[in-house]
């Protein structure tokens, strides 16, 4: 009997311990989703994609596979540049985005993110880029003083490309600024 006064007690706030773990961790799930969120409701370049990639890039190399297979590091400083106007090659460039189906793992300070995704592009000076491509996407985020910074992205295509938009995503690739096209291979 007298066992039993200490065990209930401390099993007690075991439970306790671990049901505050399981909130708190719930809630960064909720941010993370958050943030992609945010990002896919400011799809086109200007000032509020620039201040949405300010706020939750990590500080040092943003670290990128694209959906077309290429590999590459930027600095956050240049991902938030870039954010801030169109691309003057192609101005008119409209984009919508729609996210779906979401998984979040979180392991310490570090989580994965991984969403389908869905880009609709229209204004385009070459007619084969205005297209809706699919991708699924995983995203790695790190925990800095309490916030969620995005550290990597990488996206693969579900489905082929037709001929037309794979021959025009190469020749915009070559007007992209020099720095884009010396960073990713």
């Amino acid at each position: 009997m007298k066992t039993a006064k200490f065990v209930l007690p401390i099993c007690g706030m075991g439970l306790l311990f671990v049901s505050a773990a399981v909130l708190a961790q719930d809630a960064d799930k909720q941010k993370l989703i958050d943030i992609e969120k945010a990002f896919v409701a400011s799809p086109n370049p200007g000032p509020e994609a620039a201040a949405l990639a300010k706020q939750y890039l990590y500080d040092g190399p943003f670290i990128q596979l694209t959906g077309m297979g290429r590999i590459g590091t930027l600095p956050k400083a240049t991902i938030v540049e870039l954010s801030s106007k169109p691309d003057p090659s192609d101005p008119d460039v409209k984009s919508q985005q729609t996210v779906s189906d979401f998984h979040v793992e979180i392991f310490g300070d570090t989580a994965v993110v991984s969403y389908k995704y869905a880009n609709t592009d229209t204004g385009h000076k070459d007619p084969a880029l205005n297209a809706t491509d699919h991708y699924g996407c995983l995203d790695t985020f790190v925990k800095r003083s309490g916030q969620w910074y995005m550290a990597g992205s990488a996206c693969s295509h579900v489905g082929p490309v037709s001929q037309a938009e794979w021959t025009a995503i190469k020749k915009a690739r070559t007007q992209q600024p020099k720095e884009v096209q010396e960073a990713f291979r």
